[in-house]
């Protein structure tokens, strides 16, 4: 193109110069088993490690690191482990209290010579003060401390603990639930594997159905899903090989099979439907996989390379958790994005013309229909515009009101002991049993400590919790008056620490509570830092593939408008409970206070997926005509079929993966299908080719300086 200018500059590659798609397609065809034997031994070196990957994986992870609360939890570990801070509670209810004894001791002899059990404390055996039996002498407490290697064996021992509390004999009428940190954690891991079987099964049939239409070939129909089980094989392969070095969230498991299966689909959906349009001109398979690959090769490379760079963001913040989720998904996202453009190809060239069976025509009556409606838009763009513009800015609005919150044990559904044991504890003990703060001091100041706390609203109790160790430091247990995930919990830690720094500055406050609180502030701090970069890398891709400073600006905005529309909706239903019934969730009132930070990285690279891929085809159609409007009918024409089919399969594995699982990833796949649905409709269909028709061929402006500088890059082929 001519630079500084909006008139194009049809550049074409010399005569016989091959291109890198060239040669890679060269390489498909002629080396086709070479490249299918490698991925099969690839997919069955990592099937073993990839099949024992839940157990591989961590439920710790939930402390930011440097962070006041997480020093606390190493003192705590190293000079009071007798504590029990981390230990597994049994919550024994019993109908009347005298068979609150009988009860105690058959869960203390079942439990005796477990070598998952370190030490179990009677709390018949304690002082009034430790808290343990509750007022009406019904309900009893009995901590275990957990035997284990690492923190990644701790899930496990509360699991065993669980299960022997389970088998036990109790009297007649009696309860006992295991909850705490590390129950939560195994009963989440139960469920979570659970969610994915039925995540898989949900999306499973549907999806394959709809390829099937889609196609109407079986055979081409089953080339999103090989590449789909490969991906994710080679992702929880290497995942676990990971684990092996440094603990890894059990999160990862969840988002990385999410975002496997979504884009496994999602790109072969492209790379299948160009090369049999491209089949279909009467090109033979080497020429149509080389042009295949440089349209929709290049714009899957650009999404996958987006959606990387947007989550390697999130490893800016100082939390392992949160940059187990962004690796699962970074490492699902480059082995799909390998295998589409080098196991696919090979498949298909193997195909022959057997990929190609299926209902040729309808592509065609598909593209005159998106053309017809392209051109609706281009005629009147302004009105189409403002339209878009407005729809998604009421769509936004209820992110003004948004509150956020951290959650507690409330993240594992009813019916697991660990939920039912924290109902349980709170009803006997109060709202704040489960959210102590622990303070650790100088022995000398601990009754400052004390008194700071009890001047503090609140506070229920305030009390010494352990014998001085050789450090000179002693531990104050201070419960509060409210849940772990009330956001009054998280502002006495803070006011705790502010009083405790001016007048007993020696002293650190800690405890789950105190996790929450420091998690919040954390993400708070990374927040700005993670969307300017984001922001930053995107629009230098942008830039770089589009050659348009239009067009990067007004698809970073769109982008933001997609997400901000995306966050409003999920507001709604997850914060104030509007049809969450619907998708088999209690609202906690609050959004995850991660999910602003996590979720925006995610969305906003997905985002850019159908952007990419639309823009990419405008692109490519304008560099042969040098027309906007024609560029933008045959644009949308040729990508309207392929990203709306796309675009549903891709809805409903996160739907899927949305109504099975646990709140957090129920936020993230709801949340995730709104962005699609809004992006492939509303930004896609009407805001985007409207906003082309409004700037014309100015969307193809660049100043001189800008793109001598920049990289070339094209689409055409």
């Amino acid at each position: 193109m001519s630079v500084g200018t909006s008139e194009p500059v049809h550049t074409q590659e010399p005569p016989g110069r091959r291109t890198l798609a060239d040669r890679t397609a060269a390489v498909m065809v002629g080396r086709r088993k070479i490249v299918m034997v490698a991925w099969l031994v690839l997919v069955l070196l990592a099937a073993p490690f990839a099949v024992t990957l839940n157990g591989a994986l961590s439920g710790a992870g939930w402390t930011a690191s440097g962070s006041e609360s997480q020093e606390v939890r190493e003192e705590l570990r190293e000079d009071f482990a007798d504590l029990g801070a981390e230990a597994a509670v049994i919550v024994v209810q019993v109908p009347a209290k005298d068979d609150l004894d009988t009860a105690v001791s058959g869960l203390i002899d079942s439990l005796d010579g477990q070598e998952d059990v370190r030490k179990v404390t009677d709390p018949r055996t304690q002082p009034a003060q430790a808290g343990l039996i509750s007022e009406d002498g019904t309900t009893a407490l009995v901590p275990v401390h957990l035997q284990a290697d690492d923190e990644a064996g701790l899930p496990e021992a509360a699991a065993a603990v669980g299960d022997t509390v389970k088998d036990s004999d109790l009297p007649k009428g009696a309860t006992a639930d295991v909850t705490g940190e590390w129950p939560m954690w195994a009963d989440f891991n139960e469920s979570n594997e659970k969610a994915m079987l039925k995540a898989e099964l949900m999306s499973g049939l549907p999806m394959m159905i709809l390829l099937v239409i889609v196609f109407g070939s079986l055979i081409a129909a089953g080339m999103p899903m090989m590449l789909t089980v490969v991906g994710i094989a080679v992702a929880y392969g290497t995942l676990h090989l990971i684990t092996m070095a440094t603990p890894v969230s059990v999160w990862s498991m969840n988002f990385s099979m999410m975002i496997g299966m979504a884009l496994g689909i999602d790109y072969s959906l492209f790379i299948v439907t160009r090369y049999r349009a491209e089949r279909a001109k009467g090109h033979g398979a080497q020429a149509a996989l080389a042009t295949t690959l440089a349209t929709s090769g290049k714009a899957i490379f650009l999404s996958g390379l987006a959606l990387i760079m947007a989550l390697g963001a999130v490893f800016l913040l100082p939390v392992m958790v949160f940059r187990s989720m962004a690796l699962g998904m970074i490492i699902a996202v480059v082995a799909v994005v390998a295998a589409a453009l080098t196991l696919l190809p090979a498949v298909l060239a193997a195909l022959g013309d057997r990929v190609l069976r299926g209902r040729a025509e309808r592509s065609h009556r598909s593209e005159a229909r998106w053309g017809r409606w392209a051109d609706g838009v281009v005629r009147r763009p302004a009105l189409g515009l403002v339209a878009g513009l407005v729809l998604l800015g009421a769509l936004t609005a209820p992110v003004i009101g948004v509150q956020l919150g951290m959650p507690g044990a409330r993240v594992v559904d009813s019916g697991y002991s660990s939920r039912d044991g924290y109902e349980t504890m709170t009803d006997a003990f109060g709202p704040g049993a489960a959210a102590t703060i622990y303070v650790t001091t100088p022995t000398g100041d601990a009754d400052k400590v004390i008194s700071a706390a009890e001047d503090r609203s609140g506070v229920k109790e305030a009390a010494l919790a352990a014998e001085p160790a050789d450090t000179g430091r002693t531990v104050v247990r201070i419960t509060p008056t409210t849940a772990i995930d009330d956001n009054k919990t998280s502002d006495l830690v803070s006011d705790l620490r502010s009083d405790l720094d001016e007048n007993v500055p020696a002293a650190k406050v800690g405890g789950p509570a105190a996790q929450n609180h420091d998690m919040t502030e954390a993400l708070a701090a990374s927040a700005p830092w993670i969307i300017a970069l984001v922001l930053v890398m995107s629009l230098m891709m942008m830039l770089i593939v589009f050659r348009s400073v239009v067009i990067a600006l007004v698809s970073i905005a769109m982008n933001l408008l997609t997400v901000g529309a995306a966050f409003g909706i999920a507001s709604i239903i997850f914060q104030h409970g509007v049809g969450a019934s619907l998708i088999g969730i209690e609202s906690q009132g609050f959004i995850n206070a991660w999910a602003p930070v996590f979720f925006f990285a995610i969305l906003f690279g997905l985002s850019m997926d159908y952007q990419l891929f639309l823009l990419a085809s405008v692109r490519e159609k304008y560099e042969l005509s040098g027309d906007t409007r024609t560029a933008v009918r045959e644009g949308i024409a040729a990508t309207g079929r392929p990203i709306t089919n796309a675009a549903v399969i891709m809805v409903i594995v996160f739907v899927a993966f949305g109504v099975t699982g646990p709140i957090p990833p129920t936020e993230l796949g709801i949340t995730l299908a709104i962005a699609v649905i809004l992006d492939a409709t509303l930004v896609r269909m009407l805001v985007v080719p409207a906003s082309l028709a409004v700037f014309g061929n100015s969307n193809w402006w660049m100043p001189r300086w800008l793109d001598r500088v920049l990289p070339a890059f094209s689409f055409k082929h």
